[in-house]
């Protein structure tokens, strides 16, 4: 609901960015500021690949569906590199609940981003202001698939509209957020332990493992909690 998160970050980076991977939940008002974002996008950046990838809900309330979330988002990484041999991913998690934000910079950290970053807006009150003074005409492109009925939508606010996506860069902060990198072979080791049940962990793994919600202890041995078999499902991709 807050499209200037990614135009923003996508206009005053300063890397070359050519294709953009855009995850959204499945609501009404996150689907025009999508179709609002991607128009303002390819008027300005026309060479700018845009994928959208729809959530299916309208939005991330409960721990399932945040697991789901986070496989989601993992799986995508992973064919950027994979796939599409992608030189650098930066990974942009303004916008959303705080929970998605939290779940992305961990999948940043753990699959190795180039950088994690945030969208600061230096007055947030006036930037939210300016959406929900334009809200109804936003909402305009929630249905709309017709291209040409999309770009009229747009030229009729054009420039109230490429002022909402693209202001001056002086009024926000794009921040990286602090992160180290985890290394292949101990991420390795941690998921082989957590497969064998604790076999081949060190006692302070396993007692990390255990006071993260990952173990729960069974006598003198420790087995995967829901928590943790979700979170494996992850790590390996399925």
């Amino acid at each position: 609901m807050s499209p200037p998160v990614v135009s923003t970050f996508i206009d005053g980076l300063g890397e070359p960015v050519s294709d953009l991977v855009l995850l959204t939940t499945n609501n009404a008002s996150v689907r025009a500021g999508a179709r609002l974002l991607t128009t303002g996008l390819a008027r300005r950046y026309p060479w700018l690949r845009v994928h959208t990838e729809m959530l299916p809900w309208d939005d991330i309330a409960t721990k399932e569906q945040n697991f789901k979330f986070m496989s989601i988002a993992a799986k995508i990484f992973r064919k950027e590199r994979d796939i599409h041999h992608c030189d650098a991913i930066y990974l942009n998690v303004s916008g959303g609940r705080k929970n998605m934000c939290m779940t992305l910079s961990l999948i940043g950290q753990i699959l190795q981003a180039d950088g994690v970053y945030h969208i600061v807006n230096r007055d947030i009150s006036v930037i939210n202001e300016r959406l929900e003074r334009f809200r109804s005409e936003i909402m305009g492109f929630a249905d709309v698939d017709d291209p040409q009925e999309i770009e009229r939508l747009y030229e009729m606010h054009e420039a109230d509209f490429d002022h909402l996506l693209f202001p001056d860069r002086r009024t926000y902060e794009i921040i990286r957020i602090p992160t180290l990198p985890y290394p292949v072979d101990y991420l390795q080791y941690l998921v082989e332990g957590m497969l064998e049940r604790g076999a081949g962990l060190t006692a302070e793994d396993r007692d990390l493992l255990v006071r993260h919600g990952i173990f729960e202890r069974v006598g003198s041995s420790v087995t995967l909690t829901p928590h943790g078999e979700a979170l494996l499902e992850v790590i390996l991709g399925r």
